[in-house]
């Protein structure tokens, strides 16, 4: 139960942040945070943006540089507004393809590390949906929802 509310805690904590992966090491020089705003600004754009939208902070994941053709360290970013985060995701969720460079760039929400393991029991049963067309989402903390022939279930 403890743990349970520790993990609860850790992930409010984290929810201005997403996890942006793919983007080629180095390309930040030294500057994560300006190079996520600039990038967002020009790929996303006004239409998803609001006036005011800002990021915090953004740094890369520990672990080293990696070398080329080797594993891609995520850049984690800490938006000032949640309401900009969630329309990034929206954006992205829309815009399906995003690339940099001719690279795919994939967003996500940063969890705790225990929540990242219960969401990942799910990535098999995703590939079959996706690979079927059937609609689903995830919610909060890792149950799944699948809208199949106008009716929706829960897992």
């Amino acid at each position: 139960m403890l743990r349970g509310k520790i993990t609860e805690l850790e992930d409010r904590s984290r929810r201005s942040n997403l996890s942006f992966l793919g983007f080629p090491e180095g390309v930040e020089k030294n500057n994560a945070t300006e190079f996520i705003q600039n990038w967002l600004t020009s790929t996303c754009g006004d239409n998803c943006l609001s006036p005011l939208f800002e990021i915090e902070q953004a740094h890369r994941l520990p672990g080293g540089r990696q070398p080329p053709g080797g594993t891609l360290r995520a850049i984690l970013a800490r938006f000032s507004s949640q309401r900009d985060r969630d329309r990034v995701i929206r954006w992205k969720r829309e815009a399906q393809d995003v690339h940099y460079n001719g690279t795919e760039i994939q967003i996500y929400p940063d969890f705790s590390k225990e929540t990242q393991i219960k969401r990942r029991e799910y990535r098999e049963l995703k590939k079959r949906l996706i690979t079927a067309k059937i609609s689903y989402s995830m919610l909060y903390p890792a149950k799944m929802r699948i809208v199949f022939k106008d009716e929706v279930y829960f897992f």
